[in-house]
């Protein structure tokens, strides 16, 4: 009975002593595997040094350097329509014409009583040489060919007014008037637009305020124009928006060949000119996150998140103005699978 009870135990302490050595197995081979399974396979290569050209592109509107809603300066009714809709005008071309008759009859009388005016004029200077008048009558004389000098010119002004010239050589709009319309001085009756010298405004970031400067070029775009139409710059404010950090710039365009309109929306292109000793990084490398844009390098076998700056994009690549140095191990593919710290085998194959 008792050997029995012996063979008992000594089966049950081995049994004990087998299970032991079974789960320690088990578990270490678990764990062996969950290890495996949490490293992860990247590639690395170091970020790369080089002079890129800084360009900058910004959306801006172009509006028409001169322009102008056309307008009477006196009332009347509209006798003459000399223009259509759409014609391009030189400057100083007879537009619309006011009646007008009761200004000529006005002139004509000035113009007489000038004329008049100046022959008294010249004879009682004759006179006043010979003695035959006083002084008195020679001012007299003058007075009165100062006054209708004073008055032709009024009389000439008001029959100009009559006529409604172009100010400047442009294109006319909509004419929402017709003849024996009676107008007042403010009745609007086309607006002309110089549509062949434009200006484009647009805004840049603050820290583009030193790489600028007046009469610098630059190209502006449409989405109906891809052929680039050359600017230079013409205005740089002198004060930054302080709720955007950006400053406006206007550009003179030269729109020769009149393919862009006033209010088209433009891309504006300019070369800031080139920086020296960037450190560009892959664009597929930069993962952005809520505090940011970050990296991840390769060091003692582990993933690092490294937080970065970006400046300009080139091809694929972004400049990396602060976080990252020219000889740490980037990784480059596998990153999205990355936490920081997790452990990672580095791909040399490819």
């Amino acid at each position: 009975m008792e050997l029995t009870q012996k063979k008992i135990t000594i089966t049950l302490i081995v049994a004990v002593i087998l299970s032991i050595v079974f789960y320690s197995l088990v578990l270490k081979k678990s764990a062996h595997a969950t290890l495996h399974h949490d490293t992860v396979l990247v590639r690395v290569a170091p970020p790369t040094q080089k002079t890129i050209q800084n360009i900058t592109t910004a959306t801006g509107t172009l509006v028409a350097r001169k322009s102008a809603v056309i307008t009477p300066r006196a009332a009347g009714y509209i006798t003459q329509i000399n223009v259509h809709e759409g014609d391009t005008v030189k400057a100083g071309q007879l537009l619309f014409t006011l009646d007008n008759q009761t200004e000529k009859n006005a002139l004509s009388a000035a113009q007489a009583s000038y004329a008049l005016s100046q022959l008294q004029f010249s004879r009682d200077a004759k006179l006043l040489q010979r003695g035959f008048i006083t002084q008195d009558m020679y001012y007299g004389a003058k007075v009165t060919l100062k006054q209708n000098q004073a008055a032709l010119a009024t009389a000439q002004t008001n029959f100009d007014q009559r006529a409604i010239t172009a100010p400047f050589a442009g294109t006319v709009g909509s004419l929402p008037i017709s003849i024996g319309d009676y107008v007042n001085p403010g009745t609007q009756l086309t607006t002309l637009v110089d549509n062949q010298h434009l200006r484009a405004e647009f805004t840049l970031p603050v820290h583009d305020i030193d790489h600028i400067q007046l009469h610098q070029a630059l190209t502006i775009t449409s989405a109906a124009h891809h052929h680039p139409l050359n600017a230079n710059i013409s205005y740089i404010s002198p004060d930054v928006d302080q709720s955007t950090q950006t400053i406006a710039v206007h550009a003179k365009v030269n729109n020769t060949a009149a393919l862009f309109k006033p209010g088209e929306y433009v891309t504006i292109t300019q070369n800031l000119g080139s920086d020296k000793n960037v450190l560009l990084a892959p664009e597929q490398s930069v993962l952005a996150t809520i505090n940011g844009y970050s990296v991840f390098i390769a060091k003692n076998n582990k993933a690092v998140r490294v937080p970065v700056t970006l400046g300009s994009r080139v091809k694929g690549d972004v400049e990396i103005t602060a976080g990252l140095k020219l000889n740490d191990a980037l990784i480059v593919a596998g990153q999205s699978q990355l936490k920081n710290n997790a452990p990672i085998k580095i791909d040399t194959k490819n």
